[in-house]
């Protein structure tokens, strides 16, 4: 059996990966910033960030096959609480040059809003890239593991899910909002194309069955923007619709990290895989059994579930 490790379990995409694909595979997991400890892998103690010792001995000790690196592009550019350090930049590299060295497969999860307006559903070759310093750093990040690794897989995503331990993310700020019944002046300009992180998992197991490599765009099917996500989330966790306020209009085009439109074209990694890609309520669907199945509650460590039906 194939030995994965997901580095950076303690964002959205990393833990929901690790505890989706550890059904199939044997995985261990490594936290960057905090502690969190997961259902169904294990995981390791905080590696430092600035030792790339510390990193070589973490892979020497268990040898995995392939490396899932969840580190500046996992978090969502809707999450309005996270952006890009320099320091996530050298962390990646390390991460990066470390995998090459050990001969392992390398995945780099990266994000949509290395683009930006007008143009809609970008290509994975689209120029019309986000001229931001945390965009830049998301493009440098994977033009290092495209140099480093001929058989890298650079995988832009928008994925959503659970947020494991004890810090709510985004999402769930998000739905203890919707449960007071508003969503105060969340962004109706900007677009993206959201997919469930544990579907996310599901695709990654094909691309590598498939041999994938290079550049691809995994995301949902649907474009939407955080506005209209809100008031479709409110409607699957059969929540009141929330009072918005009236939006406005725009003069001008919007501008910054993950502010403008964002949407990915996927027709690259459908075609190779022959699968289609989720549409918005069927995550919606899924997300919504995940909080009442106990799949978040696990992810969270908790028993106890919100006030959400």
């Amino acid at each position: 059996m194939d030995k994965i490790l997901v580095a950076g379990v303690n964002t959205v995409v990393g833990a929901n990966l690790a505890d989706t694909l550890s059904t199939e595979y044997s995985v261990v997991g490594v936290s960057f910033d905090s502690v969190v400890h997961l259902p169904n892998c294990e995981v390791e103690a905080e590696v430092p960030r600035n030792k790339p010792a510390a990193v070589r001995e973490v892979l020497q000790r268990n040898k995995p096959t392939r490396i899932v690196l969840c580190g500046a592009g996992a978090e969502s550019s809707w999450d309005e609480s996270y952006r890009p350090q320099p320091a996530d930049v050298a962390l990646s590299k390390t991460w990066i040059d470390a995998a090459y060295d050990a001969g392992c497969h390398l995945t780099l999860i990266s994000s949509d809003a290395v683009f930006t307006g007008p143009w809609m559903f970008h290509a994975e070759n689209s120029h019309s890239v986000c001229p931001s310093d945390e965009s830049v750093m998301l493009r440098q990040i994977e033009e290092h593991a495209a140099a480093t690794s001929a058989d890298a897989l650079i995988v832009r995503t928008h994925a959503i899910g659970w947020q494991a331990g004890n810090n709510s993310g985004w999402l769930e700020a998000m739905l203890a909002q919707l449960e007071r019944g508003s969503i105060g002046s969340v962004d109706f300009a900007r677009h993206g194309t959201p997919m469930l992180a544990t579907d996310l998992a599901h695709v990654l197991k094909k691309s590598w069955e498939s041999g994938l490599v290079g550049t691809h765009h995994i995301a949902g099917a649907e474009r939407i923007s955080p506005r209209e996500f809100a008031m479709r989330l409110a409607a699957h966790f059969r929540l009141p619709t929330p009072a918005t306020p009236i939006a406005g209009s725009l003069v001008d085009r919007t501008t910054g990290f993950g502010c403008g439109e964002t949407s990915l074209q996927t027709r690259k990694i459908r075609r190779a895989l022959g699968i289609p890609l989720p549409l918005l309520d069927e995550s919606l669907d899924k997300l919504y059994q995940q909080h009442l199945n106990g799949y978040r509650a696990s992810l969270s460590g908790q028993t106890s579930m919100s006030k959400v039906a």
